[in-house]
């Protein structure tokens, strides 16, 4: 069976409605790398997610926010035929299961520190996420996962996919070097 490219799915949180922050990194991933598949998908759309991770065709999963908490659902439903190849949680909302992750799946987390204690930033979305969510299944912050903090705010994502991380490489790094 022939294997395609990897498909970048970008799945953005509830905030994603009015400030477009995955959006907007998609259509620039997607721009300035004109070869790549990158599909956007808006929060609640977790089971047009599943669907696609059902399929068996390999996937890049990077999930902003609520997105994360989607992308994380999907992972713990997915069938034996979901292909998962990189998952990136961009400050995720919801309450991690300190669990191993599936074998051979990369994860990375990249958190926002960069505004904790302002009122008026996604922080305190993020903040309000992560006490009231639900647990997530492994995905994020499981024990195999690269974690690093990013000084940026909650809704920027751009920033905080190409901050490098302690290695110096940054979660587009990853990314795009599959």
């Amino acid at each position: 069976m022939a294997v395609g490219p990897v498909r970048d799915i970008i799945v953005g949180g509830a905030g994603d409605r009015l400030f477009g922050c995955a959006r907007r990194y998609a259509d620039l991933l997607a721009a300035e790398h004109p070869k790549r598949d990158v599909l956007y998908l808006p929060q609640c759309r977790r089971r047009h997610l599943l669907s696609l991770l059902n399929t068996g065709a390999p996937l890049n999963l990077i999930g902003h926010s609520w997105g994360a908490a989607d992308v994380a659902w999907a992972l713990g439903r997915a069938g034996p035929r979901a292909r998962p190849q990189l998952v990136i949680g961009v400050d995720p909302v919801g309450k991690p299961l300190r669990q191993g992750c599936g074998a051979g799946l990369q994860t990375l987390t990249v958190y926002a520190t960069g505004s904790e204690g302002r009122l008026m930033d996604g922080n305190v979305t993020a903040r309000l996420g992560r006490w009231l969510g639900r647990p997530c299944p492994p995905g994020f912050d499981a024990e195999c996962a690269l974690s690093y903090d990013t000084p940026y705010a909650h809704y920027d994502m751009t920033r905080m996919m190409r901050h490098p991380g302690p290695d110096g490489r940054s979660a587009e790094d990853c990314l795009l070097d599959g």
